[in-house]
C-alpha cells in the first residue's frame, strides 16, 4: 500500500492548537491550500540531499517538529514553523527541478532503500524521474505559498489501499 505525503498551508492560528494527533483533523479542515507529493516525498529529500549536502533544509522531512507519532511504516506529522519554512522556501527556489536530474540513478535509490524502493521496477513501465521532478515543482509552490504568507507547513503522512491511485 503507497504511503503518500500530503502538505497543508496552515494559519498561525490553527498551528497554534496544534499539539498532538487528535488534533489533526481539525488542522488540516483549517488549511488555507494543500498539495502533496504523492509517492516521491523521500526520493525528492535524497535528490536535494546529494545536491546540497551541507543544507539542513534539503532534508526538509527532518525540518519542525513532530505532532503525531509514526505507525509502523508512516512517518510521523510534522509541523514547519514559518520561519523554517521560508528557509526551505529560499533553498528550493534557487534549485530548478532539472538540477536534481543527475543525482537520480534507480539503482541507487533502491540500494539506498528509498522510499517504496521499487526505482528499477517502475522504470520498466513510467518515467519515475519525471514523477519525481513533477512532484517537486508541487514542493516548491507550497513552500513558496507558505513563505509569501508566513504560515506553517504541515505534513501528513498517509497510507493508500492498493490501487487507489
Amino acid at each position: 500500500m503507497p504511503i503518500i505525503c500530503r502538505m497543508f498551508e496552515l494559519p498561525a492560528e490553527s498551528a497554534k492548537k496544534l499539539t498532538g494527533a487528535a488534533n489533526l483533523p481539525d488542522a488540516i479542515k483549517s488549511a488555507k491550500n494543500h498539495f502533496d507529493v504523492y509517492r516521491y516525498w523521500h526520493a525528492i529529500e535524497y535528490l536535494l540531499a546529494q545536491h546540497v549536502p551541507e543544507s539542513p533544509s534539503a532534508r526538509w522531512l527532518s525540518l519542525g517538529d513532530t505532532v503525531s507519532s509514526a505507525a509502523g511504516a508512516i512517518p510521523a506529522a510534522r509541523l514547519i514553523p514559518s520561519s523554517e519554512v521560508a528557509g526551505l522556501h529560499q533553498l528550493l527556489q534557487s534549485i530548478e527541478p532539472e538540477q536534481l536530474i543527475p543525482y537520480y540513478d534507480a539503482a541507487t535509490l533502491d540500494g539506498a532503500a528509498v522510499y517504496p524502493g521499487t526505482w528499477l521496477e517502475w522504470e520498466e513501465t513510467f518515467d519515475p524521474l519525471g514523477q519525481v521532478l513533477e512532484h517537486y515543482s508541487f514542493l516548491q509552490h507550497t513552500a513558496r505559498r507558505c513563505a509569501e504568507t508566513a504560515h506553517p507547513l504541515l505534513l501528513v503522512f498517509e497510507e493508500l489501499p492498493d490501487g487507489a491511485v
